[in-house]
């Protein structure tokens, strides 16, 4: 079996690159196609239009911008085949598709279910005749953390737990949503597993307690110098990783060659590779690698490669009028459909201390921002006056 990869052209923004050279859990893209599909012995090639293909036997086609597991992979060829017909890969529409950010993404939205571009060719006799969709239902559970119904109607925000979903990377939320969930799929494994399996890792950790259960199943890299009163659950950290005194790590993803500084909390996040993380917390975050930040929190947020964020500098995730963040797509104001959604700040971007980024926006390649200088005390002579404010004299 064959799996025609089509390659577009359109650019993510503010990173302005091509989705399959995009990061997804600090792997590119076509990577983790090319290995799924290698995965299960299916070949891929990569082809610039559908009409290229003249296979005559069964074969998957699938755009180069979308991010699918092996576990869905394998359920959506199974039920095509038993289909005997020509298949497009559907999600049923629920917390899954609400927090991967599917109404920013080019699919077709059937109303119960969404459709992605991912599809089945059942062969040659199939081939003129319509898709037939495959609906996956992906929400197998979820963890939530509780909101004042002041801030939530419904106090509780719901988070997918799940190995068997797909994205279109059609937008930075998409990209970040892909991340995220992708950090959360070590909880989403352990509770899967059979009860033979989580008996023996109890064992092992002389305890039933889930935390405890989940701090036994990390993935950790060769040459890391981690700090005996760091404690990580869950997670996956790299080669050559240095994780200071104090440090939490949960459900998260650590590139290799990556710094942690004394007393950090990184949770269902991504870091990326060679970066620096000296100060404050991490959450629901993406951070690219080479990132510089002392930040107190950067939550639900974007960071592209080779940033820095400054101490003192926010990144905000919800509005004070309590609807829906909105985001900038194609030069148009789309409603995220989500309540707390961070802000994206591109490649080489130096954010300074005091900037604050409004949630959804995003921050062009290679800016470097700071305050207005009438904000900012550049003058100490005693006998200027600055903002209205004269310096103390001792």
């Amino acid at each position: 079996m064959k799996a025609y990869i089509v390659q577009g052209r359109k650019l993510i923004e503010p990173f302005n690159e091509l989705p399959r050279d995009c990061f997804i859990g600090n792997k590119a893209l076509a990577t983790l196609q090319k290995e799924t599909f290698l995965r299960f012995g299916i070949e891929p090639l990569f082809i610039e239009t559908s009409q290229q293909i003249d296979d005559l036997d069964d074969c998957i086609v699938v755009d180069d911008n979308v991010y699918f597991t092996p576990e869905l992979l394998v359920e959506f060829i199974t039920r095509s085949r038993q289909q005997k017909r020509n298949t497009v890969c559907a999600l049923k529409r629920g917390i899954t598709t609400c927090r991967t950010l599917s109404g920013i993404q080019n699919v077709t939205d059937r109303g119960t279910y969404v459709e992605y571009n991912l599809r089945y060719l059942g062969g040659e006799r199939f081939r003129e005749k319509d898709y037939v969709p495959i609906i996956i239902d992906s929400d197998q559970c979820c963890e939530y953390f509780t909101i004042p119904k002041h801030i939530c109607d419904n106090e509780k925000y719901l988070i997918p737990l799940t190995d068997k979903f797909v994205i279109q990377i059609d937008h930075w939320v998409n990209l970040w949503a892909a991340n995220i969930i992708t950090a959360l799929m070590m909880a989403t494994k352990l509770q899967r597993k059979s009860k033979i399996e989580l008996f023996l890792i109890a064992l092992k950790t002389c305890s039933l307690s889930r935390w405890k259960i989940l701090s036994r199943m990390n993935i950790i890299g060769r040459n890391c110098d981690i700090h005996p009163t760091a404690y990580i659950e869950g997670s996956v950290v790299g080669e050559g990783v240095k994780i200071g005194a104090g440090v939490v790590i949960r459900q998260s993803i650590i590139g290799r060659g990556a710094f942690i500084g004394n007393g950090v909390t990184i949770e269902e996040s991504v870091v990326g590779e060679k970066s620096t993380i000296l100060h404050g917390h991490i959450l629901y975050s993406v951070l690219c690698s080479g990132v510089f930040s002392v930040a107190q929190m950067i939550s639900a947020s974007f960071v592209g490669r080779n940033s820095f964020v400054a101490s003192g500098a926010t990144l905000t995730d919800f509005r004070l009028d309590g609807k829906n963040v909105t985001i900038l797509k194609e030069g148009l104001q789309i409603n995220s459909g989500n309540k707390f959604l961070g802000c994206c700040l591109g490649n080489d971007v130096y954010l300074g201390s005091g900037c604050v980024v409004a949630p959804g926006r995003m921050i062009p390649n290679g800016m470097h921002i700071s305050l207005e200088k009438d904000r900012i005390i550049v003058d100490c002579n005693p006998d200027r006056i600055t903002n209205g404010f004269r310096l103390a004299q001792h």
